[in-house]
């Protein structure tokens, strides 16, 4: 139905390859006969996880991650989440992260996916995974990579449906992942 549309790949090349992405010139044809030529970013996919608490004040909270972001150049309040190392189930990473990030483990309501997302498909070529752990445990000691820096907070659920909160809405991820979260919570 749409095949006019679709552009096929001639041919691939990388043009850099970093730590966490490759960038890659991609040449393709266009069902009439037309050439482009594209980048591509090519990332491991990601996955993040909305885990939620009860404060000492009775209040519903998400446990959430507080560090500073190289591309936006200020601190971003997100919640937990990091790359899927290579031949790790999605989920796997996500119990992975948030015990890196949080100290917390699962609880005994397991893990649930809520979504899955690219993050921009006119150039990235990975996923992002949203997952839900409704109750955690734990708080023990982070295990951070070598360049991170995280404080944990717990913050009031009606403060980021409600507010906003600019450090935590600026930043298009967990947009989306909230925007799971409420699917299937109903909120």
């Amino acid at each position: 139905m749409d095949s006019h549309l679709h552009w096929s790949e001639t041919h691939r090349s990388v043009e850099y390859e970093g730590p966490i992405f490759t960038l890659e010139r991609s040449y393709r044809r266009s069902a009439d006969g037309r050439i482009g030529e594209y980048v591509l970013v090519n990332s491991p996919d990601w996955v993040n996880v909305i885990a939620t608490v009860v404060d000492s004040a009775g209040r519903e909270c998400f446990l959430m991650v507080r560090q500073f972001r190289q591309g936006s150049g200020r601190t971003q309040l997100e919640f937990p989440g990091g790359l899927v190392d290579e031949n790790e189930a999605p989920a796997d990473a996500a119990y992975r992260e948030l015990r890196e990030e949080t100290g917390h483990d699962v609880g005994a309501d397991g893990l649930k996916e809520l979504g899955r997302t690219n993050p921009n498909p006119a150039f990235m070529c990975n996923t992002v995974y949203t997952f839900y752990a409704p109750q955690v445990h734990g708080g023990g000691d982070q295990d951070l990579d070598l360049n991170e820096i995280v404080d944990i907070e717990l913050i009031p659920v009606e403060e980021i449906l409600e507010e906003g909160r600019p450090e935590f809405s600026g930043h298009a991820i967990m947009l989306a992942a909230l925007h799971w979260w409420r699917l299937h919570t109903g909120r």
